[in-house]
């Protein structure tokens, strides 16, 4: 008799674990998904700050649009990322074509962007967090010289 009270046990048992996972497994899975589309994030944002980073430094030492351009898309890659927008700004924040604009001494702006969604999977959408209308920023300031 002392068997089967353990046997039953063991079963009621079996049947509360299964339960249990069946209501913490979309816990734990929308966790694993949220650090997976952060990092990502975080991971594409760090490569436009330091291509932007590169931008800015060629501005500064005198280039063109072009040259900037053709510097930011270097650092990026041929990925997805290489197909970010590039911008060379004053401190006027007005987009500026020719660096020869800008005196010797005065800031000069290079910002880079593209839309989140294009370079992140938008993961969490299904519990109504989306990246769609996101965008990804860099902008790095430094002085012409």
């Amino acid at each position: 008799m002392r068997l089967k009270r353990f046997g039953q046990r063991e079963a009621r048992r079996r049947g509360s674990v299964t339960v249990e996972m069946t209501l913490l497994f979309p816990v734990v899975l929308l966790l694993f998904l949220g650090m997976i589309e952060f990092s990502m994030m975080l991971h594409a944002r760090q490569q436009l700050l330091a291509a932007s980073r590169e931008g800015a430094r060629v501005a500064a030492l005198g280039g063109d649009l072009d040259e900037v351009r053709q510097a930011v898309r270097l650092y990026l890659g041929n990925g997805r990322l290489g197909d970010a927008d590039v911008r060379l700004t004053a401190t006027s924040s007005e987009p500026v074509q020719d660096v020869r604009e800008i005196p010797s001494g005065e800031p000069v702006e290079v910002w880079v962007s593209i839309p989140a969604g294009y370079v992140v999977p938008d993961l969490l959408r299904i519990v109504g967090y989306s990246i769609r209308n996101e965008e990804l920023v860099a902008r790095t300031v430094m002085r012409k010289e």
